[in-house]
This record gives C-alpha cells, sequence and structure tokens, in this order.
C-alpha cells in the first residue's frame, strides 16, 4: 500500500479531522483513510453519526397514498358533533377575514413593544 505524507495543513482542518474521528470513534489516521476512500470511490462525505441519524429518520418516514387517505375519511364520516364544530370554525374564520386590517398583518412583537411603552407611559403620568 501506498503512503501519503501532506504537508502545511491548516490547524483548523487537522481540528475537524480530530473531531470527526473522535465522534466515529476511530484515530484521525483511520478517519481521514476512510474519507479519502469514500472521496475517491465517489460517496457522500458524511460521518458515521449522521448515517445513524439519517437511517433513524427514515426509519420513520412513511407516506400513505391519497386513496388511502380518502378511503379512511370515507369509512368515518364526521358526526354530528364535527360537523356543528366545522361549521363554527368556518364562520369564525369568515368573521376573522371580513375584518382583516393593517392591525392583524403587523408584527406582533411591535405590538407587544407598544403596549409596554404605552403602559410605562401611564405609570409614569401617575406619578
Amino acid at each position: 500500500m501506498a503512503a501519503v505524507t501532506i504537508r502545511n495543513l491548516a490547524d483548523e482542518v487537522v481540528a475537524a479531522l480530530k473531531e470527526r474521528a473522535r465522534r466515529n470513534a476511530r484515530s484521525m489516521e483511520a478517519e481521514v483513510r476512510d474519507v479519502l476512500t469514500r472521496l475517491a470511490d465517489g460517496e457522500e462525505l458524511r460521518s458515521g453519526l449522521e448515517d445513524q441519524l439519517a437511517r433513524q429518520v427514515n426509519a420513520r418516514r412513511f407516506s400513505v397514498p391519497a386513496s388511502e387517505v380518502m378511503a379512511r375519511i370515507a369509512a368515518n364520516p364526521p358526526t354530528e358533533e364535527e360537523r356543528r364544530t366545522a361549521r363554527v370554525w368556518a364562520e369564525e374564520l369568515d368573521t376573522y377575514r371580513g375584518e382583516a386590517s393593517e392591525e392583524a398583518l403587523r408584527d406582533p412583537w411591535e405590538r407587544a413593544d407598544e403596549l409596554l411603552d404605552a403602559a410605562r407611559r401611564r405609570q409614569a403620568s401617575r406619578k
């Protein structure tokens, strides 16, 4: 096997390789060997931890065809109470849409600051 010597490598790069090796529970030499091998093979360079997380996330992902969702909805029609609740929500939404104004679209943090300033002014005027 060939040996490779790399000179003038930035300290930050060495530190990052050491950290990556620590996360993967191996020596820096083994980590660099793995990175170079995977790079030469054209693989995506993710650490072992990243691979493990990707496997866990992908294991939890699922999709349900729309036809199955629609079949479940058809098999479980809403009760009268659910229909009544939906009507009330729709009416509230229509009312809100009718009242939509600049005030409704304002930044809530700005509004909170204005309310605090107004409260401070009232408190100062009482003194």
